[in-house]
């Protein structure tokens, strides 16, 4: 006899565990937000549910303090450059929801973090809709080598390969003369 309690499917409600994953956030956090009652829920016995439409509607506090100040330029000195790697593909056609679907997966599932970045985007352009730019930067110490970055791009390709067009792919390196 399994310990695990099976749920009923009502389509209108999920378990707090499911909210997490829906969300994106710990089960804890989730519990949280319901404990804080920033989420409605019900109880049915010893399991707590909650409507699919409050999750829709759900928008978590931003986390930090507001900037007091504005950050100032910085030039990073040569031996600790910051490099960028950019790519402009264009999305297959009728495919860019599933392409917000899949890059909220590889963000719950932390894949593709490209090892050696200190920061890493994914934007939809404005001037150009239909196309992502994807922005990788690196910091020139800890940057690894060409065939590495290589093999992490082909895996990276190859998961979202359904809903880009690689064929498309424009790429380009540089070098972040001042940043903030």
């Amino acid at each position: 006899m399994s310990n695990e309690i099976k749920l009923p499917d009502i389509e209108e409600y999920v378990s707090i565990k499911q909210a997490a994953e829906m969300l994106g956030v710990a089960y804890r956090t989730a519990h949280q937000y319901v404990a804080e009652g920033r989420i409605p829920a019900v109880r049915a016995g010893d399991v707590i549910l909650i409507r699919v439409a409050e999750l829709k509607k759900f928008k978590p506090t931003i986390s930090g303090r507001p900037r007091k100040s504005v950050p100032r330029w910085h030039i990073s000195p040569a031996d600790n450059a910051l490099l960028a790697t950019i790519i402009l593909v264009q999305v297959r056609s009728g495919q860019e929801e599933k392409l917000a679907e899949r890059l909220d997966e590889l963000r719950r599932g932390g894949e593709h973090l490209f090892p050696g970045t200190v920061s890493r985007y994914i934007m939809k352009r404005k001037q150009h809709p239909g196309q992502v730019e994807i922005l990788l930067i690196w910091r020139s110490p800890i940057m690894p080598a060409s065939a590495q970055r290589e093999q992490a791009l082909a895996a990276f390709r190859q998961s979202l390969d359904d809903v880009l067009d690689w064929s498309t792919a424009q790429y380009d390196e540089a070098t972040i003369l001042m940043h903030a």
